[in-house]
C-alpha cells in the first residue's frame, strides 16, 4: 500500500505551550494553559478575550455537581483560534466546552461544531491536566494543590 501524502497541517511539527494565567469563572478558578504555531506568545488581545469568555461561561455549568477547578486551552492554530474550557465534575469527569474565532480581525469566540473535541496538541495539555487531578485531588489533596500544578514552558 502506498504511502499517503501529507500537507501543512496534517504534517506533525512541535508548537510552544506555556501556563498562563489562573481565571475565575463563577466560583470556579480555571488554569488557562496557552499553545501557538506560530510563535512563542500570544498578543494581549487574544488572551483577554478567551478569560473574558471564558468568565461568561460560568452559568453554563450550574446543572452539574462542580469541583472549584478547571482548565482552558488557548490554541493559535493554523485555521483558527480555538479555546477550550474544562471544568471537573463530580465522579472525575471532565466538561467541555469548544470554541473558535479567525484567525484574522478581531477576536470573536463562537461555538465550534459538536463534533469535535481537540487536536494532538491539545491532547497533550488534556493529559497534563488528568494527571494533575489524578495526583492531587483524587489523592485527597485540596484544590490549591491541582491549581499549583502548571505546565512548565515547553514543546508539545
Amino acid at each position: 500500500m502506498a504511502a499517503l501524502s501529507r500537507q501543512g497541517s496534517d504534517l506533525y511539527s512541535p508548537r510552544s505551550a506555556w501556563f498562563g494565567q489562573v481565571i475565575t469563572c463563577g466560583s470556579a478558578q480555571i488554569k488557562l494553559n496557552l499553545i501557538s504555531a506560530q510563535s512563542d506568545s500570544l498578543t494581549a488581545d487574544k488572551i483577554t478575550a478567551a478569560a473574558q469568555q471564558i468568565s461568561a461561561a460560568a452559568g453554563d455549568f450550574s446543572a452539574y455537581a462542580l469541583h472549584d477547578a478547571g482548565f482552558a486551552i488557548l490554541h493559535e492554530g493554523e485555521e483558527a483560534l480555538w479555546l477550550l474550557l474544562h471544568q471537573w465534575i463530580d465522579g472525575g469527569i471532565c466538561t467541555q466546552h469548544l470554541w473558535r474565532s479567525d484567525l484574522t480581525g478581531a477576536v470573536s469566540f463562537r461555538p465550534a461544531p459538536a463534533h469535535l473535541m481537540a487536536c494532538v496538541w491539545e491532547l497533550a495539555i488534556i493529559d497534563f491536566e488528568r494527571r494533575a487531578w489524578i495526583e492531587t485531588v483524587m489523592a485527597g489533596l485540596p484544590h490549591t494543590a491541582y491549581l499549583s500544578r502548571t505546565l512548565p514552558r515547553g514543546k508539545l
